[in-house]
């Protein structure tokens, strides 16, 4: 019999120091079906993740002592926690921040405060491009415990249908055209650049002639005086 509530065979890590978006990100989350555990900081998210199998961990970056970084870093780097998706989230819209996380190994990347449709639509991509979950033994220094597969049956939650010129699903080009058309760049309008860049970056390993092409517009056009910066 097929689970009425796919999402609910997901268990999904939240790691944030900040209680506050830590409870806000996790009653989302709650309210889509997925089982939510919760880790204040880098340190004891690791050692959760290596007692446990998730699903998916979605990562903050500005944290004390341990950053969402060197948690990733760490992760990608150990053979049991490698497979697990991440998804970066951040107060910070820096291109480079985001071009660090990919070559860390990060799934997707999300900026505070994040649109509810990019974080579903985000969370489907990884889920669906997550490996299927096989019967895995986990070995701890008291004790081994074996977990077991959700059922086949289950489906990935999908992503929306339609996408709408807020979501994340645009194309460098298209979103590089809205810019140029509109004459300005705002923060939000950086952000949906820097995040475009990296999906296709993502996507393709690298950019394209053409990708490389959409991306000097816009400064040519900063360059000129014909895209005005704007808070």
């Amino acid at each position: 019999m097929t689970n009425p509530n796919p999402t609910s065979a997901y268990t999904v890590l939240v790691v944030d120091d900040n209680e506050m978006n830590r409870d806000t990100l996790a009653r989302r989350l709650r309210q889509q079906g997925f089982t939510i555990e919760m880790a204040a900081n880098g340190v004891e998210a690791l050692e959760m993740a290596r007692q446990k199998q998730y699903d998916l961990v979605l990562l903050d970056i500005m944290m004390p002592e341990m950053d969402g970084y060197e948690v990733l870093q760490t992760m990608k780097s150990e053979e049991g926690l490698k497979s697990i998706p991440v998804i970066m989230i951040s107060a910070l819209e820096e291109i480079e921040s985001v071009m660090r996380c990919m070559e860390l190994g990060a799934e997707d990347y999300l900026t505070k405060p994040f649109d509810p449709v990019l974080l579903k639509a985000a969370i489907a991509r990884c889920l669906k491009k997550a490996a299927p979950r096989t019967t895995t033994t986990l070995q701890t220094a008291s004790k081994t415990t074996t977990l077991q597969t959700p059922p086949t049956t289950l489906q990935p939650m999908p992503a929306p249908a339609a996408p709408t010129p807020s979501q994340e699903t645009m194309s460098l080009e298209e979103v590089v055209g809205r810019i140029i058309n509109a004459g300005v760049l705002s923060r939000k309008g950086y952000m949906h650049l820097s995040k475009a860049i990296f999906n296709t970056i993502f996507t393709n390993r690298g950019l394209s002639d053409r990708d490389c092409y959409q991306i000097n517009r816009v400064f040519q056009q900063i360059e000129a005086g014909k895209i005005k910066i704007i808070d």
